[in-house]
């Protein structure tokens, strides 16, 4: 395929829940026992407690998505991301891996994102604090898999519709000791480490139960810093002067 027909939004496609359309035709899976143990709740509160008292964080993800190939076999994609954020107004996200590298700024002001293979950048002016940011962004096909921890109270988002949670033990991820806790709403399955030293997510895995196949994603979250300095100038797209600008609707080559 050639990438310079590829739409702005399109270079986002490759984001992991992206491509999991439930238009592969849905095939509903038996629904597990429910169960509700308040004690996974506790834990998955105060991860949420930890990321919400913060003012400032930054961590590495490195996510992995199914997708159905040509052939109808599944093959697993990868994407890195750098990740900051200032609240309550700022982001700044780098991705890489199998997808087109892109950039990604909000400042309060504009989201805008930079793709540096192609030059190409687009702009939109947007909601003004990151709780408004992030649906508005989903809605312009920039979906981020880690998107749930961004918000101001990531318990919240994540227990919304919940139909069991549980304590399924600990596990021990990257030398850290974690609790791992299992969830289930509808459509969906998934799980999530959290370390027990620091209260902040290691690893976030799901299955969505509604699409053909309940093709599977993960997430692993690294070198985590919070209340730490980052200057505004971070979340403010510096393009380079022989970038070019599009809509992000606008198809590139044509």
């Amino acid at each position: 395929m050639n990438r310079k027909r590829w739409r702005v939004g399109g270079w986002l496609a490759l984001l992991p829940l992206v491509t999991l359309s439930t238009a592969w035709s849905a095939e509903p899976a038996p629904a597990p026992s429910a169960i509700m143990e308040q004690p996974a709740l506790d834990l998955l509160r105060g991860m949420s407690d930890r990321l919400a008292a913060a003012r400032s964080f930054s961590f590495k993800a490195r996510d992995f998505v199914e997708a159905p190939s040509g052939t109808g076999q599944f093959l697993t994609f990868f994407a890195e991301s750098e990740v900051s954020v200032v609240r309550p107004d700022n982001l700044r996200v780098k991705v890489g891996g199998d997808s087109p590298p892109f950039d990604l700024y909000f400042d309060g002001k504009a989201l805008s994102v930079y793709a540096p293979r192609e030059k190409l950048y687009a702009s939109v002016e947007g909601p003004k604090t990151l709780e408004e940011l992030l649906p508005f962004a989903a809605k312009a096909g920039v979906l981020l898999p880690f998107a749930d921890m961004l918000f101001k109270d990531p318990y919240a988002i994540l227990t919304e519709g919940i139909t069991s949670a549980f304590y399924a033990g600990s596990s021990v991820i990257g030398g850290a000791l974690c609790e791992h806790l299992a969830f289930t709403a509808p459509g969906i399955e998934w799980q999530i480490w959290i370390d027990v030293k620091t209260k902040l997510p290691r690893l976030l895995t799901g299955a969505l139960l509604r699409v053909r196949g309940a093709p599977r994603f993960s997430v692993e979250f690294s070198d985590w810093q919070l209340d730490h300095k980052l200057p505004p100038e971070d979340f403010v797209l510096a393009k380079p002067a022989d970038a070019h600008r599009m809509d992000f609707r606008a198809q590139p080559g044509q």
